[in-house]
Parts: structure tokens; sequence; C-alpha cells
């Protein structure tokens, strides 16, 4: 399939997206009413759906995430290159938080360094980014599709907000440059001592880094460039996992500390 998707498909799969993300339920894939690998008409989708969760709920925009940076994970779902979503006001939480499983799909666990702005990014040269960043902590992405399957294909995902419903925020805050990204070992376990997946800072575009500055390029030319405030998820360190139900789990990134949620299958 080639060509843009007209209006009308892309209005109809967003109003899609937005009712089983507002209802907490699946659909099919989109992708087979997409153009093959047709971003714009993908992105245009997602923003739709934020726009509206904008208007209909009164929520505010406080940042981005940056998805499939890992190549582990590209090679477990088959998505060869980053996307991104967006990141509203209602889907922070503290470490610590209890999450209702009642919420979401199939929740899925993983974790990542996280970057706060103090300025905008007009230009994404490594030095502009470096000294732009207020702090970096450890974070939980609060991983959901509106799809019953895996992500799909990269305009599955795009569409669906690159599948982000949410972080949780780590509980310390650390100056950039003050550890080594490309070395942190980071472990995510559960409260009775099970491993869930572990890995490296490297792992993430060789730098996380490099995630922000892939998203700084695509914001820019899009013309949403980042913004001073706004938290940037990097990307997964580790394999994007089940998220296990009723038992805290913790992730630890050495040098930058831990990030604690629990998912509650009662509530």
């Amino acid at each position: 399939m080639t060509g843009t998707a007209s209006p009308a498909t892309i209005d109809a799969i967003a109003d899609e997206l937005y009712r089983a993300r507002r209802d907490i339920r699946t659909i099919d894939y989109v992708s087979p009413r997409l153009p093959e690998h047709d971003l714009e008409a993908a992105y245009a989708i997602s923003e739709m759906v934020a726009a509206r969760r904008e208007a209909e709920l009164g929520v505010h925009r406080v940042g981005r995430k940056v998805g499939l940076t890992n190549p582990l994970v590209q090679q477990r779902v088959g998505v060869f290159e980053p996307d991104y979503g967006i990141i509203h006001d209602d889907m922070v939480f503290p470490s610590g938080v209890v999450l209702p499983a009642s919420r979401f799909n199939f929740l899925r666990i993983e974790a990542e360094v996280a970057f706060v702005l103090k300025k905008q990014i007009l230009d994404p040269a490594l030095d502009v980014i470096a000294a732009a960043i207020d702090y970096v902590t450890p974070a939980f992405e609060i991983v959901d599709f509106r799809f019953a399957g895996n992500i799909g294909a990269i305009v599955d995902t795009v569409a669906d907000n690159a599948g982000c419903s949410g972080l949780v925020v780590g509980e310390e805050r650390h100056a950039y440059g003050e550890v080594d990204l490309t070395t942190v070992e980071m472990v995510i376990t559960t409260a009775d001592g099970t491993e869930i997946t572990r890995g490296v800072g490297s792992n993430v575009l060789g730098d996380p880094v490099n995630a922000v500055q892939w998203l700084a390029e695509t914001a820019i030319r899009r013309g949403q460039p980042l913004q001073a405030g706004e938290i940037l998820l990097s990307g997964s360190i580790g394999y994007i996992e089940p998220w296990p139900a009723d038992v805290a789990c913790t992730a630890t990134i050495t040098g930058l500390g831990r990030v604690v949620a629990t998912l509650d299958s009662r509530s």
C-alpha cells in the first residue's frame, strides 16, 4: 500500500484510538488502513488523540518519550527505528505509586533514564542539549497498547502514542554528566527477589543522550521543539516485560538511584 492516508481515514483512526484509550479496551491494528510506513499520518493520529485529551480532559503536555531505542527490544518486536509519544500531566506519578490494573489493557514494565530540561532546544547539537538538561533520574515507563497483540508495525505504535500511558519518576535527581550513562547498569526486581530484566546504558543508541538528540532533531523538524521543563524518557535499558501484579517492583540504575511502583490487580 503506497501513498498518503486520507483525512477521513486519519480522523476515523484517531477517534477509535481515543475511545479505546478512554474506555480501556483494544482495537484491531490500524496499519492495514495506512499506507506502508506513512509516519506522517501516524504522528498526525497521535497528535489528534493528544489534542482531544487536552480539550476534553483539561490535561497539559509535560514531556515526551522516545521508544524502540534498544536494539534488543527492536529485534524482539520487529521494529527497527525509534518513535516518540506525548506525556500529559495526568500520566506522571511519583516513586512508590500503586497503579490500578483496571486502568490498563495489558501493562508492560520497562526502566530507563529520564531527562528533565531547563531550556528550550532549538539546535540538536549534543553540546546544546547537554547545556539544556536540568537533571537526570531513573524512571519506569508505563507501557500499554490499544492493540490485543504485540505492538504491530511502526505506524501502529506511532499512532498509539508509542505505547506510552505514563511514567513513574525516580527518587533522586542527578546533574547530567555526573554519571557516565553509557556504563550504568539497570536491574528491575520484585520485592520477593525475582529479577525481571537488566541492561546497560549503552543499549540505548550507544548512550541515552543520543535518544534525546534524536528526539530534539525530530521535534524541531516537526515544528514542535523541546521546551524547558519537559521530562523526556530515553528508552528502555533492558527488555520490555509484562508487569507482575501485587508485588512492588524496583528499578535500580547505578549512580542514579531507584524507582518503585506496584500494579494492584484488585483495583
